[in-house]
């Protein structure tokens, strides 16, 4: 993702429920009209490439790097550059594809599942990290990152494929904050229940706080999809090149204000 690409802003869509109401199971992603985001604007100069957005508890927006461990924080009302840190000095290089907020923790992985753990920076700031291999990169590539309250554990969604096991499903894994472990067998969906042709390839992955879903971006193939988490596909939708080209990053918050 180059500087000229917008990161763009989908609000919810009028005459929806755009407030948490309890025991609702219906979709996340009827809320949004994609093809007309309320908002976008151009990257920060700085950010030549993101692979991921989140949200801290306060409503601010980190994204990050894609080939280093530094993180910046965007004021998504101007569209400006607030300020960047760093995992290590010199920063920590890696393929980096996912990015979430936990609490006073900012948590990094790369391709490979590897887990990079440390607090908010001040601008220029080079902080202590802590790692974690998860394992995950044995049985697939990891693209996303987000957490699951509710079990306090972090979801890393798979790009591809490594494991006979795996072939022609996208599978989720479950990693526990509080053990620091992975937790037993991935969800898995199969492929063709996404996209009957031309496959479904995860670029990034958040959880919808209202139905307690998981969003799905496929960059590649310019999709969005909801999925339960047991696997269910709930519903899809398209993404036009023109509103969220190389969708990579996506973020929801607290008034369900979607950013991708």
């Amino acid at each position: 993702m180059d500087a000229r690409v917008a990161i763009t802003v989908a609000t919810v869509g009028l005459g929806l429920v755009a407030e948490p109401i309890a025991g609702q199971t219906g979709s996340a992603l009827g809320r949004y009209v994609f093809d007309e985001p309320a908002a976008d604007w151009r990257l920060p100069g700085r950010l030549r490439e993101i692979s991921g957005l989140a949200l801290t508890p306060d409503g601010r927006l980190f994204a990050h790097d894609d080939e280093r461990a530094v993180i910046y924080e965007i004021d998504f009302v101007e569209g400006e550059f607030v300020k960047g840190w760093a995992f290590g000095d010199p920063p920590e290089r890696g393929d980096f594809e996912g990015i979430e907020v936990v609490g006073d923790r900012v948590w990094l992985v790369t391709s490979d599942g590897r887990l990079y753990e440390g607090r908010e920076g001040e601008d220029d700031e080079r902080v202590l990290f802590n790692t974690y291999g998860t394992g995950v990169g044995r049985a697939c590539e990891v693209e996303g990152l987000v957490h699951e309250p509710s079990n306090d554990v972090l979801l890393l969604v798979c790009k591809t494929a490594r494991t006979a096991e795996l072939e022609g499903t996208i599978a989720i894994y479950r990693w526990s904050l509080e053990a620091r472990a992975l937790l037993d067998f991935p969800i898995t969906v199969p492929r063709d229940e996404l996209v009957a042709e031309g496959g479904f390839s995860p670029s990034g992955i958040e959880r919808d706080p209202v139905t307690g879903h998981y969003l799905l971006l496929a960059a590649r193939e310019e999709r969005i999809a909801e999925i339960d988490p047991t696997g269910r596909v709930i519903e899809m939708s398209d993404l036009s090149r023109e509103a969220h080209p190389q969708a990579e990053g996506i973020a929801i918050g607290d008034d369900l204000t979607l950013f991708i």
